[in-house]
């Protein structure tokens, strides 16, 4: 007796003694009641990570109905369960969960399915009339879980979300990345504090980790701002109770976080019946005969309140803000819609008929430089073309008394005014450039960006004596000119005498 009173005033772990004790069996009192509990997958138990562990505790056989009874007795309305390993779970456990009047909800990843080992959802079909949303993450799930309302007798129905998570053990940053991932994908169902949140599970990280700091102190910048989390056990008892030991480390991974701002704590389910009980897992560690996982359950009952002042200035401030921004965007948009209409009345087609600010043709001033080089370039290439085929037409000769003789009888031609005969192919110049869009306007325009090289050796007939004149001068000078007499005559002759249309190089 003597024993028992020391430990009543203050059980091990410094967790106070409550005023009115409630057993398992006996729990839960009215209202939603939610438990988490890690049950330690199959295979991760075994005797050489739990050496301090009885070898028969640690058998499936055993610990199933080990798990199956404490269910059994908590009858809770949500059980968020972490490490659940689904070829064990599928077919028996699954079908006698059912038998307690829980549907399960196992986590799923995005292109594999079902995950081998994940978390998984159990609520109570009677409690709850459905899911309306789930979301699956890496190392969390969640469910929206509708309900008849308990504050008025209309009808009318409450979401409550509840999510289960089994964070990463070994690396704090992605404990972070990994919550904020699941308040990042909750934000898309449009939660604020007026919603009915609880965030549960096997955190991996003590009470003054990062991630039990950011679940307590929220900042505007987070992602869940509109969602304000407080420890079910840090309300009701004052501390963290130890829910994690194996021999030689003892400690606090599991949690229950819920909004403060729209649901109360009615009761925080004792992680240990006894303090006895307590002191000896202290000693002697996870698995054991009375607890099949290295971790204990843990369970609160909430309840829905009403907002606070608080929350309803905060609402207020919310709806103000948000009534403002649709404001902005409204005269955002109308304002659009007046330019456009007046650039439409300005315009007699309908179109905007505007250059763009610093732009020539569709050139940036900045570009002008690059593009006339580029133009400069493609010439001297066209340049170099012509004078190559010319050569192989024969009209240029390799040697420089030749060019001289060609040269001279050129001259004598002009200074006699004799016309040259077109029929003759070495009367031609052969080869002459002209400009591409001239084909199609019928006029010649020297300065534009494209030139090519034409044909002229099937001409027949034509206006000689200018043609004659102008053949001349691109036999002399191939740079780029006007020659429309030359072009009048090589085009349409050539194809109304039945003649190939001039060939185009470029």
């Amino acid at each position: 007796i003597l024993f028992y009173e020391l430990f009543s005033r203050e059980g091990p772990g410094g967790v106070a003694k409550e005023k009115k004790p409630a057993v398992m069996e006996s729990w839960p009192p009215r209202g939603i009641s939610v438990v988490s509990w890690n049950v330690l997958a199959p295979r991760w138990c075994s005797k050489e990570r739990f050496p301090h562990s009885d070898e028969n505790c640690m058998e499936w056989s055993y610990r199933k109905e080990r798990i199956l009874e404490k269910l059994r007795k908590c009858q809770a309305d949500v059980v968020c369960l972490q490490e659940v390993e689904v070829r064990v779970w599928e077919g028996e456990l699954e079908s006698r969960v059912a038998s307690m009047g829980y549907k399960m909800v196992k986590q799923q990843e995005k292109k594999k399915g079902i995950k081998a080992v994940g978390n998984a959802i159990l609520y109570k079909t009677e409690t709850f009339d459905g899911v309306e949303f789930e979301i699956h993450r890496s190392r969390v799930m969640a469910l929206g879980l509708m309900k008849s309302s308990s504050l008025t007798h209309s009808g009318d129905r409450e979401l409550w979300v509840v999510a289960c998570a089994h964070l990463d053990a070994t690396k704090p940053a992605h404990r972070l990345s990994q919550l904020k991932s699941m308040f990042k994908h909750l934000e898309k169902q449009k939660l604020d504090c007026t919603s009915r949140v609880v965030v549960c599970g096997d955190f991996n990280a003590e009470p003054h980790s990062d991630v039990a700091k950011a679940m307590r102190n929220k900042k505007e910048e987070d992602a869940y701002d509109s969602l304000f989390f407080k420890s079910a056990y840090s309300a009701y008892l004052g501390k963290e109770p130890m829910t994690y030991s194996v021999k030689g480390w003892n400690g606090t991974l599991d949690y229950l976080w819920y909004t403060h701002s729209s649901i109360g704590v009615e009761h925080a389910k004792p992680v240990f019946e006894t303090p006895f009980q307590a002191e000896i897992i202290r000693n002697e560690g996870l698995p054991s005969a009375a607890i099949p996982s290295d971790h204990m359950p843990i369970g609160a009952t909430f309840v829905p309140i009403a907002p606070s002042e608080e929350v309803k200035q905060w609402m207020k401030a919310k709806a103000a803000k948000e009534a403002k921004a649709r404001a902005k965007a409204k005269a955002k948009t109308k304002a659009r819609a007046k330019a456009k209409a007046k650039t439409k009345t300005s315009c007699p087609l309908g179109k905007k008929q505007r250059r763009p600010k610093n732009k020539v043709d569709g050139v940036r001033s900045m570009d002008l430089k690059k593009a006339a080089a580029k133009r400069s370039a493609r010439k001297t290439m066209l340049r170099v073309t012509l004078e190559r085929l010319r050569k192989k037409r024969g009209e240029l000769k390799n040697t420089d008394g030749q060019a001289t003789q060609t040269q001279k009888q050129g001259d004598a031609d002009e200074k006699s005014e004799t016309p040259v005969q077109l029929g003759s192919v070495d009367s031609l110049p052969g080869w002459v450039m002209v400009d591409e869009k001239s084909t199609a306007s019928g006029s010649m325009r020297a300065g534009t960006k494209g030139w090519v090289i034409m044909d002229a050796s099937s001409v027949m007939d034509g206006d000689l004596n200018a043609a004659s004149n102008e053949a001349q001068l691109s036999r002399n000078d191939p740079s780029p000119g006007l020659f429309p007499s030359l072009f009048s005559l090589l085009m349409p002759q050539s194809l109304a005498c039945g003649h190939a249309p001039p060939q185009t190089v470029f």
